[in-house]
C-alpha cells in the first residue's frame, strides 16, 4: 500500500460483550487500529488530525448535540448506537456515518464496524487516487482537462490556466467558449470544433490524436498535438473526455528549419538542385512550363583573379537579381555559378524574352559598378514545354544545350531551344 494510517476507536457505552467483539476485529490492509472504552463522550480525548479517529457512541450514555458537533468538526467518523432513531434530531443525523438499532449483539456490532472501516478504507482510497491524479497532472508540462459530454470542464491543470491566462475557478464548471472567447463573425465557432472531436473519440472507443491551434496567452499562436480518451461509467457508456494537449510550435519550426536547410542552397537561400525536382514536379502538372538556365561567363576567371569571396558576391547578387525580376517564380541555384528559373504555365515567348532581357540589363549595370566584377556576364538557355508532357529532365538538357549553344556562339546572349535544337545536336562535351 502507498499509505498507511494509524486510527484511534473510541467506543463509548457499547455492552462488554460487543466492545470486545469490534476491538477483536484486525484493521484493513493499510490501517493500525488502537481501541478504548469510554463511559461518556466527554471522556474521550480530542481527536488527533493526524490519525483517523473514529468513535462509536452508545445512547446509553450521556453525550450532547455540541459535543456530538464538537466532535464532527474534529474530522471523527461517528456511528450512534440508539433504540430512539426516530426522534434523533437532523442537524445530529447529518453528524453521523451511520445508526445502528438498540439493543446492539456481537455479531451486529462486528457487521457495522466492518463496513465501518470499510467506509473509511473508501474515503483514504479516493483521497489518494485524487491526491496522486492531482500530483501527475500539475507535474505535466503539457495542458491536461476533464470534460463531461456537454463539454463543461471539470477538472484541468496549471498548464491549461497558463494557456487560456485565467485562475482555475475561472475555469472549472465552464464551457469552451466562456474560457476561450466567442468567435468573431465569420470565425468558425470553436465549442463547436471541440464538440465534434469529442464525439470522434466516443464513436471510436479509444484514444485519437488531432492537430490544433490555440492562441496562448503568453506565447501567442501555438501549435498542438491533442490526445483526447473516451471516459466510461459503470455500465461502460461514455461519460466524458480527457484530454492531453502538447505543444509543438518549437519542434515545427525545427522541423521547418531542418527542412528548409535540406532545400535550401546555403551560399545563397535560394533552392538546392535536390528541391528543384520536388518542387517542379509537384507543382508542374499538365500545364505549360518554361526553364530558364542561367549560366556567369568568366566566373572562373573572377575567382581565379579576386578570390573566392568574389566569386561569392557575385553569386549572392546574381541570386538578388533574379529575385527582383522573377519575385513570383521558382529560382534554383543547381551548383556554382548555374542558375534555373521555372516559369509555370507560362507559353508566351515574348513575355519572357522581355523578362530576360531586363535581367541582362538589369546585370549588365550591375557588374559595371564594380572593376572586379565587371568582366562577368550571363548566357542564357530556354526552353519551353507547352503540353506539359514533357519530362523534366529532357526539358532541364534542352535548356542546357541552348545554355550551351550560348556560350559557345556569342558570350552574355540568350537562345531559345527551339532556334538553336538543330545546331546542339550530339554534343555530348559541354566543357563551360
Amino acid at each position: 500500500m502507498m499509505y498507511h494510517y494509524y486510527t484511534t476507536l473510541a467506543v463509548v457505552g457499547l455492552p462488554k460483550d460487543c466492545a470486545e467483539a469490534v476491538s477483536k476485529m484486525p484493521p484493513l490492509k493499510g490501517f493500525t487500529r488502537e481501541t478504548n472504552s469510554y463511559d461518556k463522550l466527554a471522556d474521550v480525548p480530542k481527536a488527533d488530525r493526524r490519525k483517523v479517529n473514529m468513535i462509536i457512541l452508545s445512547d446509553d450514555s450521556p453525550w450532547t448535540k455540541e459535543e456530538l458537533k464538537a466532535r464532527h468538526d474534529e474530522g471523527v467518523y461517528i456511528m450512534l448506537c440508539t433504540s430512539r432513531a426516530d426522534k434523533i434530531d437532523i442537524e445530529v443525523i447529518d453528524m453521523l456515518l451511520e445508526i445502528w438499532p438498540l439493543p446492539l449483539t456481537a455479531e451486529l456490532a462486528r457487521h457495522g464496524f466492518r463496513r465501518m472501516q470499510r467506509r473509511v478504507k473508501a474515503d483514504k482510497d479516493a483521497w489518494i487516487i485524487k491526491n496522486c491524479l492531482d500530483i501527475v497532472i500539475e507535474t505535466l508540462p503539457d495542458m491536461v482537462w476533464f470534460k463531461d459530454m456537454p463539454g463543461c470542464h471539470l477538472k484541468v491543470n496549471d498548464a491549461f490556466c497558463e494557456a487560456v491566462g485565467k485562475a482555475k475557478e475561472e475555469v472549472t464548471d465552464k464551457f469552451h467558449n466562456d474560457i476561450w472567447g466567442y468567435p468573431k463573425p465569420g470565425e468558425e465557432d470553436g465549442a463547436a470544433i471541440c464538440h465534434r472531436s469529442e464525439l470522434k473519440v466516443a464513436e471510436a472507443g479509444h484514444t485519437c490524436l488531432f492537430d490544433e491551434e490555440i492562441n496562448h496567452a503568453q506565447r501567442g499562436l501555438c501549435q498542438l498535438k491533442v490526445y483526447k480518451t473516451p471516459v466510461y461509467d459503470e455500465n461502460h457508456d461514455v461519460i466524458g473526455t480527457v484530454g492531453i494537449a502538447r505543444d509543438i510550435t518549437r519542434e515545427r519550426e525545427s522541423q521547418e528549419k531542418i527542412l528548409n536547410m535540406a532545400r535550401t542552397d546555403a551560399l545563397t537561400s535560394l533552392s538546392n538542385r535536390r528541391y528543384f525536382y520536388e518542387y517542379v514536379e509537384n507543382h508542374r502538372g499538365k500545364k505549360p512550363l518554361t526553364l530558364c538556365y542561367i549560366d556567369l561567363d568568366h566566373f572562373k576567371e573572377l575567382n581565379d583573379t579576386h578570390g573566392h569571396q568574389a566569386g561569392d558576391a557575385a553569386l549572392l547578387s546574381i541570386a538578388e537579381l533574379l529575385k527582383i525580376t522573377f519575385p513570383n517564380d521558382f529560382i534554383t541555384r543547381l551548383g556554382g555559378d548555374e542558375f534555373v528559373v521555372a516559369l509555370f504555365d507560362e507559353a508566351d515567348r515574348e513575355s519572357v524574352t522581355q523578362r530576360l532581357n531586363i535581367l541582362n540589363k538589369v546585370a549588365h549595370d550591375f557588374f559595371s559598378l564594380s572593376p572586379s566584377l565587371s568582366m562577368l556576364t550571363m548566357s542564357i538557355g530556354v526552353a519551353m514545354d507547352l503540353t506539359g508532357e514533357l519530362p523534366l529532365d529532357t526539358l532541364l538538357q534542352q535548356g542546357d544545350d541552348a545554355l550551351y549553344y550560348s556560350k559557345e556562339t556569342e558570350r552574355g546572349t540568350c537562345n531559345f531551344y527551339d532556334d538553336v535544337k538543330d545546331k546542339t545536336e550530339g554534343r555530348l562535351d559541354r566543357d563551360k
